[in-house]
């Protein structure tokens, strides 16, 4: 399995490195991500919302490179600290640069949306709270970011959101879920 770790940590590598070596011993090819290094912290620029719905609506190097590496992934996991119970501005930028028409979704001739990342088969959000945090809200936006992409993806793809408190159980979480999950 091709598995992508996404790191929007703005000032650790520890949570990719434990995932990393976690995942070590499985029969998985890990790519990785550093969302910080490739530039998201800034916003949507206005060349990048111009294109938005052109035909070659990659403008920046980190969308087409992070493009590349989500249309060719099997497995997406995405770690990042919560901040007051919510992801960080940087995955939020992520997401909108990145997941555009023609990488996670296209427009059938009728205009309807489609499902482009038929690919993912395994999804799973790794967020660290904060300590003494109580559990999640109802209406959590981590839940609904992950919803948006596994609408897009394909009907046997998995989902999952791990909440924890510290980060040495990064790795744990991931390799856990992927192993009851079944990929592996």
């Amino acid at each position: 399995m091709r598995l992508l770790i996404v790191n929007a940590f703005e000032d650790s590598d520890i949570p990719l490195q434990a995932i990393s070596e976690s995942l070590s011993q499985l029969p998985v090819t890990i790519s990785t991500l550093d969302l910080v290094k490739e530039g998201f912290g800034d916003f949507m620029s206005p060349s990048e919302r111009e294109a938005y719905h052109l035909e070659n609506n990659l403008v920046s190097p980190a969308q087409k490179t992070s493009a590349e590496l989500v249309k060719s992934t099997e497995g997406l996991i995405l770690c990042y600290p919560l901040i007051n119970d919510l992801f960080p501005a940087i995955v939020k930028s992520w997401f909108e640069r990145v997941f555009i028409p023609g990488v996670s979704f296209t427009f059938s001739e009728s205009g309807r949306v489609k499902g482009a990342l038929k690919n993912l088969r395994y999804i799973h959000f790794l967020a660290l709270a904060e300590p003494n945090t109580k559990g999640m809200k109802w209406s959590n936006p981590s839940k609904s970011l992950l919803r948006a992409i596994r609408m897009n993806a394909g009907l046997m793809c998995r989902s999952s959101l791990s909440v924890i408190h510290d980060l040495e159980s990064f790795g744990i979480s991931a390799r856990s879920n992927l192993i009851k999950g079944g990929y592996i």
